[in-house]
């Protein structure tokens, strides 16, 4: 009985996307890292801000790492759409996955400088919490 369980409530939990899928490694969502975390976690260069390579590289990881079956995308089952991520669409390849981090990334550079800054990442935090993307 206690095997059924287990996995009545881990299924619920993917379907609810209230954590993440079973079984699934990786870096999280760039979305669900606190703010004050964020550069530290993605700058690799030390240079204060997050370029777009930093960017994809983290989110082509977070990919890989979703991709349990190796099939060179994400569908529903190996991660539900959860809030953070850069694409809602499933089942997604990882150029599309990497081209919907790639728009987020340029909503987010306010200044077009090609590097977010702590600034950029919490306004567009904000918008897209408003509704915008």
């Amino acid at each position: 009985m206690k095997p059924v369980f287990a996995l009545a409530a881990a299924t619920a939990a993917v379907l609810l996307g209230s954590v993440a899928p079973v079984g699934a490694k990786g870096p999280p969502p760039i979305g669900s890292i606190p703010l004050g975390e964020v550069i530290a976690t993605l700058d690799r260069n030390g240079n204060g801000c997050i370029d777009l390579e930093e960017g994809r590289n983290y989110v082509s990881r977070r990919f890989h790492a979703l991709d349990r079956n190796d099939d060179d995308s994400i569908d529903a089952v190996e991660a539900p759409p959860m809030a953070g991520e850069t694409s809602e669409s499933r089942p997604i390849a990882l150029t599309d996955w990497q081209d919907a981090y790639h728009a987020r990334f340029d909503a987010f550079d306010a200044d077009r400088s090609g590097c977010l800054s702590l600034d950029e990442i919490k306004a567009g935090r904000s918008a897209a919490d408003a509704g915008g993307r």
